[in-house]
């Protein structure tokens, strides 16, 4: 009559919640990820706001260039500097 706990949980239960937990969060991570890149180029396309960073640059083409930045810091462990912010 009390709650379940992980040990009273079957594997093919605990399998698919670990299957549904990657799936989400790729998606959420490629949502995120080229998601803002997608609004900010439809917002500049129909509405002509094309917001620009500190240094002039524009905040969309930042945002398209991130995650490819993101992947050269995690294949050199860290050793390269961090990429700026978007």
């Amino acid at each position: 009559m009390g709650s379940a706990t992980d040990s009273d949980v079957g594997f093919g239960t605990r399998l698919g919640r670990v299957i549904v937990s990657v799936v989400v969060l790729t998606g959420v991570t490629v949502v995120l990820g080229y998601g803002g890149w997608i609004v900010l180029t439809l917002t500049a396309k129909i509405g002509g706001y094309d917001p620009k960073t500190a240094d002039g640059e524009l905040l969309r083409e930042r945002l398209l260039e991130w995650p490819d930045r993101n992947r050269e810091v995690m294949r050199s462990d860290g050793r390269t500097s961090l990429p700026l912010r978007p």
